[in-house]
């Protein structure tokens, strides 16, 4: 399945399998199936086990949780439109609200603005301080959002301090490094972004990351509570409740189904 252009391999929990081995021979898009990521399903209770494509295990994802909902759903294990699903990132609630097109809707929690949290050891207010990279001196707004998230806004996306990402990401000030997106913005009720995924690239959607870039120009005022986050390969509709609340809704596509002895090689 895919969440805007966000692609993952969806298999059903089995004792005794190597999962992160697993990931990194079914996510490698030359050798297996091919995926950003792969989704392990527990049923009871519903648990999200993520994994990246190199094996390493991931708290959340707001593409992939989606997509996980979708899966439960096409296996006939949701009773309501409504769920709840674990993740290592806590409990994620959501509901489905259409078929056709399939979309999902997902309490994504709130912000948390904590120096700590982010791996950044001064005191320095961290949601709109300066960051010299190179020739560029920058305002940044990182945080804590399901992952370690930088905002950076621009005139246009075709700025060549996208250059910069990486170096953003992997700067000193970030222990563990940091997400990074970009801000265009459009009007009070839409934004393009693009973002920049710690250690792999330029991603074709980030649900967790449009969400922090919606949560930002809240904050500074910018847009409304509600706004369209227009990506490279599709669109989230994230709104902001009380208290920051953050409510994502999007869709998951169903590519293909299919077998592989992987699993059980595993």
């Amino acid at each position: 399945m895919h969440g805007c252009g966000n692609d993952f391999c969806l298999v059903d929990y089995k004792d005794g399998i190597d999962y992160p081995s697993l990931a990194r021979r079914l996510c490698n898009r030359r050798f297996g199936a091919g995926a950003d990521w792969l989704i392990v399903v527990k049923r009871a209770p519903l648990e999200m086990m993520l994994f990246d494509l190199n094996g390493a295990r991931v708290a959340m994802s707001g593409d992939g949780i989606r997509c996980f909902a979708r899966y439960a759903y096409e296996k006939k294990w949701l009773d309501t439109m409504q769920f709840e699903c674990l993740t290592l990132a806590g409990k994620i609630k959501g509901n489905i609200t259409s078929f056709s097109p399939f979309l999902c809707r997902i309490d994504m929690g709130c912000p948390m603005y904590n120096n700590q949290m982010i791996y950044v050891s001064d005191d320095v207010n961290s949601f709109g301080r300066l960051l010299r990279v190179d020739e560029y001196h920058l305002t940044i707004y990182s945080f804590f959002f399901g992952a370690v998230h930088t905002v950076v806004f621009v005139d246009s996306l075709n700025s060549s301090v996208l250059d910069k990402a990486q170096a953003i990401s992997t700067h000193r000030l970030f222990r563990k490094q940091t997400h990074v997106s970009f801000i265009e913005l459009v009007d009070e009720k839409h934004i393009k972004i693009k973002t920049y995924e710690k250690g792999i690239g330029f991603a074709t959607s980030c649900g967790t990351a449009a969400c922090a870039c919606a949560i930002t120009c809240y904050r500074l005022k910018l847009t409304k509570h509600r706004v369209e986050v227009i990506q490279p390969m599709g669109s989230l509709t994230i709104e902001i409740g009380k208290k920051e609340k953050v409510y994502m809704e999007g869709p998951a596509v169903l590519t293909y189904i299919g077998n592989t002895s992987e699993v059980e090689e595993c």
